[in-house]
């Protein structure tokens, strides 16, 4: 359709369409809903636009969050960057980017689909744009209606690290739930929980609010942070499952800081190990594999730009989390030392 004709039929002028279109200029929100309806009834089909040779362009939209867990986003964005065809573009996309300009680069095929990194979009009018263009999230996140969708790897993720301290033999493991935008937190917590209810064993679920009720764990500053963890209810417990590897470095920076040894098992998901080199005995980890959603993630945004039937949640039935065995202090008065300093791998495989 031309200008003119898009005009006519959305009851606006031809001045009112090129500004939509080009993403210039304020346009009162309901003229803008008339003219893309009769754009997007009359838009050809997004898999015509992909067999130009220009290639795919991919944006990635980068939600404030998103830097939280940075060496994980980093993993994904490389290996984003290895898996795109040649002749394609991949672009980050600031979380302040213009929902007009959003839009208008997506009419105008200069942007092919995105992959959402974050947990929750604000902006009302930014969400609306999004639904518009073919995308996949890269993580758990909130929906338009107070929803979630959580990947289904992280209440497996819990049922690991409640498997792991079990075989260690812990009397009173705890998982640690803090506020926390990303809604995978919550779903880890559980499925540590169940796992020990259907194993018909006792653990504790330590719970910690901030002093700010608005504070999330993504977001809160590392001083408030660090002084909820010095919370006494840690002490109960002889074993831990920290649902972010934030949590687990503070834990062993606050024991440096005391000149005490950590001496109890500990699980920290999402396993990276740049976050974590160096302390001493090493924690185990659960890799959810981002390198492997990611890949996932950008194959199901192909077939969505592409138009070929995908099946719903797709990469979360596929992305198993595998968790990485750490060391145990070995505080066993017959083995002929003191419990500082030495240590044995802990596998779970093994019968002890």
């Amino acid at each position: 359709m031309t200008i003119k004709a898009i005009a006519e039929a959305s009851g606006v002028s031809a001045a009112t369409v090129s500004r939509i279109i080009n993403g210039t200029a304020r346009v009162a929100p309901e003229k803008r809903e008339r003219v893309l309806a009769v754009i997007g009834e009359r838009r050809e089909p997004i898999r015509r636009r992909e067999k130009t040779s220009r290639g795919v362009n991919i944006g990635v939209l980068l939600l404030p969050e998103a830097h939280f867990d940075s060496f994980s986003m980093l993993d994904k964005l490389c290996e984003l960057a290895d898996s795109l065809p040649g002749k394609s573009i991949l672009s980050l996309l600031s979380p302040n980017i213009l929902p007009q300009v959003l839009e208008s680069s997506f009419r105008r095929g200069e942007l092919s689909g995105m992959l959402i990194a974050g947990h929750r979009i604000e902006s009302e009018e930014l969400r609306r744009v999004v639904e518009r263009i073919p995308h996949v999230w890269l993580n758990s996140y909130w929906t338009a209606e107070a929803g979630k969708n959580i990947l289904m790897g992280n209440e497996f993720a819990g049922r690991l690290a409640a498997r792991y301290l079990n075989k260690c033999g812990c009397r009173n493991p705890a998982v640690l739930r803090l506020p926390a935008l990303n809604p995978g937190c919550a779903a880890q917590c559980d499925g540590f929980l169940f796992e020990y209810f259907t194993l018909k064993q006792e653990c504790l679920c330590i719970e910690l609010p901030f002093p700010d009720p608005s504070d999330q764990l993504e977001t809160v500053e590392e001083a408030v942070l660090e002084s909820v963890m010095e919370s006494k209810v840690l002490e109960q417990a002889d074993g831990f499952f920290f649902p972010e590897e934030r949590l687990t470095a503070l834990y062993y920076r606050l024991h440096m800081k005391r000149g005490v040894p950590v001496r109890y098992p500990v699980v920290s998901c999402n396993h990276t190990p740049e976050y974590l080199r160096g302390f001493y005995p090493r924690p185990a980890g659960i890799d959810l594999g981002p390198r492997l959603l990611a890949r996932l993630a950008l194959n199901e945004l192909f077939c969505a730009i592409t138009g070929e039937d995908i099946q719903k949640n797709k990469i979360t039935t596929i992305v198993t989390p595998v968790l990485v065995p750490g060391e145990l202090r070995n505080t066993n008065p017959a083995s002929g030392h003191d419990g500082s300093g030495v240590f044995r791998e802990f596998s779970t495989r093994d019968n002890r």
